[in-house]
């Protein structure tokens, strides 16, 4: 599950809202990619923290999570 706890709007792009969000995920394979929120595209600098873990990722401008201590690489369009 994830969970919404603070965005910022950017601009629009192609009728979707462009955000930078902070999110509250179960695990990390629950971290979305860019375009998987309901009318909202990621943009780069959103982080997220994974409650089972305590790891928090970043989001980088090519669609991948990044763990903040580790440097892990978290691709989630590699898990469809």
């Amino acid at each position: 599950m994830i969970t919404i706890l603070k965005e910022k709007f950017c601009c629009f792009d192609n009728d979707r809202s462009v955000v930078t969000a902070e999110l509250a995920a179960d695990a990390k394979n629950d971290l979305p990619a860019a375009n998987a929120m309901a009318g909202r595209t990621l943009s780069q600098g959103s982080i997220a923290w994974v409650i089972s873990t305590g790891a928090v990722y970043g989001f980088r401008s090519d669609g991948k999570w990044v763990d903040q201590d580790t440097g892990e690489v978290y691709d989630p369009s590699a898990e469809d």
